[in-house]
C-alpha cells in the first residue's frame, strides 16, 4: 500500500491542489493527514472540503484547531485584540460543517498495515519528546542554513548526522516500539530510518507553509509498506508559483482582516525561513517596555509592534504595497 503523507496546510488550497495532483500521477489513492488545515491561508474552508471528499483517509487534528475550538464559547463582540484577528477570520470563513469535522478530528490515530503498526500525532513530542524538537525544528534550520535559497541535500544530510551522534535522540528513538511513526508541526520535511529495529520516522514537512528554505516547492512524503511490511520512504517536492499565491493572498478578505498576520506570513511564504516566532518575541517585547501586559495583544500594542520589527527586517524583496502601516 501506497500513501501520501501530508501536514500543516494552513489553508494553503493551490498547495494542497498541486500535491494532490502529484499523488495521483503516482497512483496513490490513500492519504494520511497530520493536523494544521487552517490559519495563515485564505482559503481554509476549500482546504477542508477537499479533505472530506477523499474517500480513502487518516485525518487528525493539529494545534492549530485548537485556536478554532477556544472561539466556540466566546462572545464575538469581544474579538477586538490584535493577535487573533487570523483566528477571528478563519472561524468566519470556515462553514459551520467543515468546523465541525474539523474540531471533531482524534488527536492522534493508530492503523496496522501489512503486519506495520502505524502512529499518528501532529508533533513528534508525543513519541520522542521535546529534545528533537528544539533542536530540529524551523527556528535552528534557519541559523544553521542561512544561504538564499537551502540546498536540501545539505539540510537533510547535516540533520541526519546530528541525529546518529545525539544521545538523547537515539535513546528517545530506543525506546519505540517497531512501526512508522507520523508526524508534522515543525515545518521541516525529514524522516529517520532503522530498518534493523524496525522504527521509522516521518516528518512529510508543511504542504501550504515549508520553513525549510525551499523557496519553490512544497512538500510531502510516499511512505508504501508491502503485504510482507516492507517499508520504504520517499520525500517529494513539488514544484509551486509562491510568488502568484501571494499576490492573490494580498487580493483576499484574510488581508484585510488580518492585515499584519498575513503580512508577516508572506514574509515566510517568500523565502520559507521562520518569521511569525521572531515577530511574536519581538512584540512580547515591546508589549514589556511600555507595560503592557494585555493577553492576546491589543491592536494598538500589536501594530505598533510590527511597525518596529518591519522596519528591521532585511527582506524588501518579500514587500507588499503598503508595507508601512
Amino acid at each position: 500500500m501506497k500513501y501520501a503523507v501530508i501536514a500543516d496546510i494552513h489553508g494553503n488550497c493551490p498547495a494542497l491542489q498541486a500535491v494532490l495532483k502529484d499523488a495521483d500521477s503516482r497512483g496513490i489513492t490513500h492519504f494520511l493527514f497530520a493536523g494544521d488545515y487552517c490559519i495563515s491561508g485564505p482559503r481554509p474552508d476549500e482546504c477542508l472540503t477537499m479533505i472530506r471528499e477523499i474517500p480513502e483517509k487518516t485525518v487528525i487534528r493539529g494545534n492549530e484547531e485548537k485556536y478554532l475550538e477556544d472561539l466556540e464559547e466566546k462572545d464575538p463582540s469581544q474579538w477586538t485584540d490584535g493577535q487573533m484577528q487570523i483566528s477571528y477570520w478563519t472561524y468566519r470563513n470556515v462553514r459551520r460543517e467543515n468546523l465541525e469535522y474539523v474540531l471533531s478530528l482524534p488527536h492522534t490515530a493508530d492503523f496496522e498495515c501489512g503486519g506495520v503498526q502505524v502512529h499518528m500525532a501532529h508533533s513528534s513530542v508525543d513519541f520522542i519528546g521535546t529534545h528533537t524538537f528544539y533542536t530540529w525544528n524551523s527556528c535552528t534550520v534557519a541559523e544553521r542554513n542561512k544561504m538564499p535559497d537551502a540546498d536540501p541535500v545539505r539540510i537533510l544530510a547535516d540533520m541526519a548526522e546530528e541525529r546518529d551522534r545525539d544521545p538523547a535522540f537515539l535513546e528517545s528513538v530506543s525506546k519505540l516500539e517497531k512501526g512508522v511513526y507520523i508526524f508534522g508541526h515543525s515545518h521541516i520535511q525529514w524522516s529517520y530510518l532503522d530498518g534493523d529495529a524496525g522504527i521509522y520516522l516521518i516528518n512529510p514537512g508543511s504542504c501550504g507553509l515549508p520553513l525549510d528554505g525551499l523557496r519553490n516547492s512544497v512538500p510531502y512524503t510516499v511512505l508504501e509498506i508491502t503485504d510482507a511490511g516492507q517499508v520504504s520512504i520517499e520525500e517529494i517536492r513539488v514544484p509551486f508559483d509562491k510568488a502568484a499565491y501571494i499576490r492573490g493572498l494580498t487580493q483576499t478578505g484574510q488581508f484585510r482582516e488580518a492585515n499584519i498576520w498575513s503580512r508577516v506570513i508572506i514574509r515566510e511564504l517568500a523565502l520559507s525561513r521562520e518569521h511569525i516566532y521572531y515577530f511574536l518575541s519581538s512584540v512580547a517585547e515591546y508589549a514589556k517596555s511600555i507595560g503592557d501586559e494585555r493577553r492576546p495583544f491589543a491592536l494598538d500594542t500589536w501594530e505598533k509592534a510590527y511597525a518596529l520589527w518591519n522596519e528591521q527586517q532585511d527582506d524588501p524583496d518579500t514587500a507588499v504595497p503598503g508595507d508601512r502601516l
